[in-house]
Formats: structure tokens, sequence, C-alpha cells
């Protein structure tokens, strides 16, 4: 391609990478910063008079922008957009490795641990752009690019953004069969990110079992038991074959919400404790989010949420996950107030010296985590409120701290000490992708690499992020930490004046839980 001259003079297309409905996307080389890069050249549809072909361009560059706006490790990185040759082009980050689809063909089925693990990437950037008001409607295998331990979401060609009354109405059907969801075939309501979901687990699925769920001869067929019938049970998906019938189920209001889906997908990639069984899906009422109820207590999980409490001003969390496997007891002291909700577990040790796992009822009380005077001289407010039996939050609005207290099981015969191991390395995995400077109209966020705490705890990382602008200047740490079974989250954010000092602070209040929750 060097007879041809570069895009907008600066990208050189060199080969092509893969072509799709909506135009070919080509390896190309920035001459101008001497960097590779993916350039998308969108082909808009035949038989568009001027005014329509002039919309639809537009439309297609809404997704660069939208896409630019997503910042996510799992999210594809858009550098540029322009118009030439009358239609659009759009440069993307340029990954080496291949899309799910391919490992799928040429590997077979993929181990549920790894589809686990892909999964949380996924429902992670998809639960960001929604909350930006951006529906994907073509999640599917050949859309998710694999790049060692990441999995990365591409392709946003027909995102809609919500508002846009005229852009699903006039492009019609749009996505690919077999990974719809049927309330996009229909004529019924449709649920953006309930149909972004079903789509994901159709995604899932065939990674799992090496098939889509709805495997027919042609395009038609495949779509008629999309709208009639139900997936076949997965032979191979072993802890994930619940969920994905259940993300499968026509009716969007029988689906599980967001946090059953991470919850299974976290148990199932063997980094916090796998859930009881699905119970049969629960129609809600109108209005009402759809839920999916499940034995056992419910665990939440930062990531989406946690990027956007950033955006939003929101003031300090400090997560404190107790694993199983052994109990701590709180250690009094000057200023201590005694527990209010029960001991601590008297569990005897199982067999073979392994402890009995603790007794979420008699988990200490989470207010007493620090005391009134390290609370007084780390927050100005010794007295906590207890949100609920888990949760216990200090100061205002501007200046909060907030620690939830967790007591996890072993898990698939590891340790609870191990699987401490492998959820904090796998967080420390997620804060380097997160490593960098996002910009939008209202808001720029800059965050630091990971970096590692020596002497605190047993291994010990903290990361530091700034945002500027229309929510106000804030300044944020969050400090993760292990010591043994016992996983530490501590995000303390304010003034970013006060930033030095906001760093401090979260370090020292990680020491102290430490050191109030004695084995």
């Amino acid at each position: 391609m060097h007879d041809r001259p570069p895009i907008a003079g600066r990208y050189r297309l060199e080969s092509k990478l893969g072509s799709g409905g909506m135009g070919d996307v080509w390896r190309a080389r920035d001459e101008f910063l001497g960097r590779v890069v993916a350039v998308k050249e969108v082909r808009p549809p035949e038989g568009l008079d001027a005014a329509k072909h002039a919309e639809f361009c537009e439309r297609l560059l809404s997704e660069a922008r939208a896409a630019a706006a997503l910042p996510h490790p799992s999210i594809i990185t858009v550098h540029d957009v322009l118009r030439q040759d009358g239609r659009p082009w759009i440069v993307m980050d340029l990954i080496d490795g291949p899309s799910l689809e391919a490992v799928r063909t040429r590997q077979g089925p993929l181990p549920p641990r790894r589809v686990a693990e892909i999964g949380l990437q996924l429902l992670d950037a998809l639960l960001l752009a929604h909350s930006r008001g951006i529906a994907h409607r073509d999640v599917k295998p050949a859309n998710v690019l694999l790049s060692g331990d990441r999995a990365i979401l591409t392709d946003f060609g027909i995102a809609t953004v919500a508002g846009d009354p005229g852009a699903a109405a006039e492009q019609g059907i749009v996505g690919s069969p077999g990974y719809m969801a049927p309330e996009r075939l229909g004529d019924g309501p449709v649920n953006g990110l309930a149909s972004d979901l079903w789509s994901l687990g159709a995604t899932l699925y065939t990674a799992v079992e090496g098939r889509r769920p709805y495997e027919r001869p042609n395009a038609l067929a495949m779509i008629g038991a999309v709208l009639t019938e139900d997936a076949e049970t997965p032979r191979l998906a072993g802890p994930l074959g619940p969920l994905l019938l259940a993300m499968l189920h026509r009716d969007p209001h029988r689906r599980p919400a967001p946090a059953e889906i991470r919850r299974t997908l976290e148990g199932a990639a063997g980094v916090v404790p796998a859930p009881m069984a699905f119970s049969p899906p629960q129609a809600a009422p109108p209005g009402f989010p759809p839920t999916v109820p499940m034995a056992g207590p419910s665990a939440g999980r930062s990531g989406a949420g946690a990027l956007l409490a950033v955006g939003a001003g929101v003031a300090a969390v400090v997560m404190v996950a107790v694993a199983a496997g052994a109990f701590f007891v709180l250690r009094g002291g000057d200023g201590d107030r005694p527990p209010t909700g029960g001991g601590p577990s008297s569990a005897p040790p199982a067999a073979g010296g392994t402890p009995a796992p603790a007794d979420p009822d008699a988990a200490p009380e989470p207010c007493a985590l620090l005391t009134e005077d390290q609370a007084r001289t780390l927050i100005g407010d010794p007295e906590g409120t207890a949100a609920n039996a888990t949760t216990c939050t200090w100061g205002d609005a501007d200046d909060k701290l907030e620690i939830t207290f967790r007591v996890l099981p072993e898990q698939n015969g590891k340790s609870a000490e191990q699987v401490a191991k492998d959820t904090y390395a796998l967080r420390k995995r997620q804060a380097a992708g997160e490593a960098g400077t996002s910009s939008e109209p209202a808001i720029k966020v800059v965050t630091t690499r990971p970096q590692d705490l020596p002497g605190v705890g047993d291994e010990a990382f903290a990361q530091s992020e700034t945002s500027t602008g229309s929510f106000g200047d804030t300044a944020t740490t969050t400090v993760h930490a292990r010591s043994g079974p016992l996983l530490l989250q501590l995000t303390r954010s304010g003034p970013s004046t006060l930033a030095e000092s906001i760093r401090d602070t979260a370090l020292q209040a990680a020491r102290h839980a430490l050191d109030n929750l004695t084995p």
C-alpha cells in the first residue's frame, strides 16, 4: 500500500487485517509519531442520498468519540477520528493478539476458568460503557481481542448513544445472528444493558462450549431458535453452566443482575468464593431491576463502579476482605469500642489442621476496625456509622472513609490464603491496566501505576488518582494489602490540594486495620 498517499497525510496503510459488514481494518503506520496503529475504514451502506450519507458518517464518528471517552483496559483505545474520501476513518490501538473467535476456532473450547476471567473483564467494560449511556450492540467473540491476560472489547461500529432515538430506528436490526438478544429481534422494548449482557452470555457460552448456543445451519433458523427455544444445556462449562443459561433467558426481567453475574464469574475464576447454585429466575415487577436470587450472602466487587466513583468525586472507600481458614479477633486498646455485632468465631480446626471456615454472623463489628482515636486522627470523626452488618462510614461526602468487612470461605480445595493470593494478583494486574490519563470534556483523570509497599502485610501496593474538572478537583489513593488470608483494600480521597496527606492517611489506615485484627 506504499503507493497510496497516507490517510490525512499521516497514517500510511500497510496491510489489511480484516473485513466486516461495516468496513475494513488496516495495519498502518503513524508517520508523525512513528508507531503502528489499527485504522478502521468505514463503508457507508449503499443507496443513501447525500443527507443520509452525511448523517450516517456523523453517527459513526460518534462511535469513536464514545469509545474514546471510555478509559478502561478492556475497551479498545481510540487515538484519532477523521474523514477522507467521503467516509469516516477511526485510528485505534493495534492489539498484538488474536480474537476470541480465532482462538476458539483454532483451539476448541476454552477452560471455564479462562472464560470466567475474560467474562469479568468484558462485564466491567460493558458496565462502564452503559454508565455513560453507550450500548455496544455487537458483543461477540470476533469483537473480543486477547493480548496476554487482557480481553479487549473492540468494534463499537454499531454502538448506540442513549438519547439518540433515530440511531436504532434508521439502522434497523443491526448485529450478528446468534449473538443478538431476542428483544432486539422483535418489536418489544429493548433494554440496552440487558441486551448487551445477553450477548455477553452467548459469547462466553461459545468460548467455553466451542459452539454457539443456538447453532443452526443458516441465519434465519438461528434467529428463529433465539426467539422460540431455550439454549442447550452446556456440557463443558462446569460452574458457569447455570449462569450462562440464566443470562440467555428470553425474558430480560428474568436474567441475572450484573452483581450476580460478577459473583459467579469471580467464583469460577478462582479469586473469590464460588456462589451457591442459581435459584429459578423470578420475574421482576415493572420498573424494578432484574435479579436472580441466590442462596448465601451477596458479594460485590470494585471495578467499573470504582472507576465511576472517581469521576463523580465520591470520597473514600475502605474495604476489608477477610478470607476464612482463620478468624481474627479485635485487639483492645485505648479508645476502643467493644464490638456490638457478636464475638469472633470459635469454630474448631477441621481435620488435618485446616481451620474451619469462620461464621460470617460472628464477624467483628466493622466500625471497630478503627479505634475512636485512630478514626479521629485519620478522618476527624471518631463516630463511625454502620450502614449495614458489613459496612461502616466516617466523615462526610467530601471527605469520607468507608469500611466493608467480608468473610470468605475456602474454595475448590484451595486454602483461604491461596484464594487471597490469587485475588490480590488479579487486582494488581487490573490496576496496572488502569494506569494512564483519560480526558473527557467534563473531567480529566490521571492514574499512577501500582507502587509496591514493602512492610505492609505480606504484600501490598498503592495506586493514586487525581481528577480535575467540573465535578471538582479530587485526589484518591487506594491501598491493596494481603496478610495471609486477609485482603485489605483502602481508598482515601479528598481535595487534590491534600493529595500527599491523603496518601499518608491511606497507608496509616491500612496498618491500623491490619494491627487491629490479630490471628
